[in-house]
């Protein structure tokens, strides 16, 4: 067990490592969207119809991030590998219907969608131009999903957390070839383009682990039933996630021009530090579902709480430098060309209100995968209607007093809930949980944080009269150092397992 703990935490590591590398990439793909397009008309009508596709695809995301794998696990332990195979290619063919259907019934009914926006008939028209352009995105996506999922099963993990590579590279090049000749169909082409661009690139992945593409799509085998039937909370509870975004979107589009753009660039850079857990909350779900085959809740819970760790150790530090940074971050990577100013400060102000929340997500994105490893989607399901129901209270509340960062600091509220509630019922489910050293060390890092806000705080003010770049350098590495140290001093475990395991000179530790 210690060596497939070391393994897990090897892994993790490397595979965070990429997602920032293509974060670093991704980074770059907004700057370019910001500098051709600015905050305004055309932004707005996109950010609304992806956020119209993304829900359609949830169906597809749902299925292959939460119930798939399980599945696919058990039949190839249990019965061989071309039963998973052919179970794999089954849940890909019945997918792909569901998704071409969904297609066309939304090709037909998207005018009647965007009526609940703010947008006036002008916009409108500009939003359904989007919509039916990515719309094609939903047949592609459910190969996109099985080839994630298949080879996260097999752990083969590279091939999933590369695909930001081709994403990003295929925006950028379609936008700088085509320049703002066509407006929002080029942006739609360039999100369309993106996803046919992963595929391919995982089509190099896939010989490696034996896959063989054979169409069937049967939705009466009792793998698909069973599926569903898991599925339908765990679905549940993503579209309630999912309907933050669109609550967080639509009172966007009620607050003025670029307000919608202003929300989807402030979660591009959350989506930096998400990238960060998300591939990592990937990795882990392939261990706890082997441990979940074999009845194994001890690892399992070990497993879990050392990730949960390791990630909050990262992540609070990145919030307390972040927030008062925050309009130096947005001025950095999106101020030039079309994006003004004043579209800054409009994405500065939800950016800052969004970045408590990323404590939330951190926790929240390794406790779902360990109720999925247990296939429990329910419990999830009604958390998340929790925190749903207070994030849209709280938007339209907040909203009315502090504008868009009412809106993001809402959205915080709900995701931290979240968190908090699906710890509650994991207490109540398994009774000890061994969460109390955990608390301990979440303790610790709190501690360490206060030193950490103090050198953010006078860096800012020290170097007031300098450029963004500069400021936020000086803030980032004060803070990082102030935070460290006591971090260092308190014994903080998850600062300690990092160094005992990629340090040389803390390698001798007792196992």
């Amino acid at each position: 067990m210690p060596n497939k703990k070391l393994r897990i935490i090897d892994t993790v590591a490397i595979i965070t490592i990429i997602a920032a590398a293509s974060k670093v990439l991704g980074f770059l793909r907004e700057m370019i969207i910001a500098y051709v397009f600015g905050a305004g008309a055309v932004t707005d009508a996109y950010a609304i119809a992806a956020r119209i596709v993304g829900t359609a695809a949830l169906l597809a995301n749902v299925y292959f991030s939460s119930v798939f794998l399980p599945t696919y696990t058990r039949l190839r332990e249990n019965r061989s590998e071309e039963s998973a195979l052919s179970f794999a290619n089954n849940s890909l063919g019945v997918t792909l219907v569901v998704n071409a259907v969904l297609m066309v019934l939304l090709q037909l009914t998207a005018p009647l969608v965007l009526k609940i926006t703010g947008f006036d008939v002008a916009q409108a028209s500009v939003a359904l131009t989007a919509v039916r352009i990515l719309l094609f995105q939903l047949p592609f996506m459910a190969f996109l999903s099985l080839f994630i999922g298949y080879l996260t099963a097999r752990k083969s993990f590279f091939g999933p957390n590369l695909v930001g590579y081709p994403l990003n590279i295929t925006i950028i090049t379609v936008c700088l070839l085509m320049g703002t000749r066509s407006g929002v169909v080029e942006l739609s082409v360039a999100g369309l383009l993106s996803v046919i661009s992963q595929i391919i690139f995982l089509l190099i992945w896939l010989p490696k682990e034996k896959y063989r593409y054979r169409f069937s799509a049967r939705f009466n085998t009792p793998e698909i039933r069973d599926g569903i039937r898991l599925m339908i909370p765990a679905l549940l509870g993503f579209a309630v996630a999912d309907l933050n975004a669109w609550v967080d979107t639509v009172i966007a589009t009620y607050l003025g021009e670029g307000s919608a753009a202003a929300i989807r660039f402030a979660a591009q850079l959350i989506a930096f530090v998400n990238l960060l857990i998300v591939p990592a909350s990937g990795v882990v779900f392939s261990y706890l579902s082997d441990y979940a085959a074999k009845n194994d809740t001890e690892n399992m819970l070990a497993v879990l709480w050392k990730t949960i760790r390791a990630i909050l150790f990262i992540v609070i530090p990145i919030v307390i430098i972040a927030i008062p940074t925050s309009g130096d971050i947005v001025r950095i990577v999106y101020q030039r060309g079309e994006f003004t100013s004043d579209a800054a400060s409009l994405t500065a102000s939800a950016f800052a209100w969004y970045l408590p929340g990323l404590l939330g997500i951190a926790a929240h994105a390794f406790l779902l995968r360990f109720y999925h490893a247990l296939q429990d989607t329910k419990t999830p399901m009604l958390c998340g209607i929790v925190s749903v129901s207070v994030n849209i209270v709280l938007s339209i509340l907040l909203s009315r007093v502090m504008g868009i960062a009412g809106v993001a600091l809402a959205t915080s509220i709900g995701t931290l809930i979240s968190a908090l509630l699906l710890i509650i019922a994991l207490r109540r489910k398994m009774g000890p949980m061994g969460f109390g050293e955990t608390a301990i060390d979440i303790g610790k890092m709190i501690l360490s944080a206060i030193p950490c806000v103090l050198a953010v705080l006078g860096s800012g003010f020290i170097l007031s009269g300098t450029g963004a770049l500069v400021r936020f350098a000086a803030c980032t590495m004060a803070g990082g150092a102030a935070y460290l140290v006591p971090a260092f001093l308190l014994k903080e475990m998850a600062l300690r397992d990092l160094m005992q395991r990629f340090l040389p000179m803390s390698s001798h530790r007792p196992h």
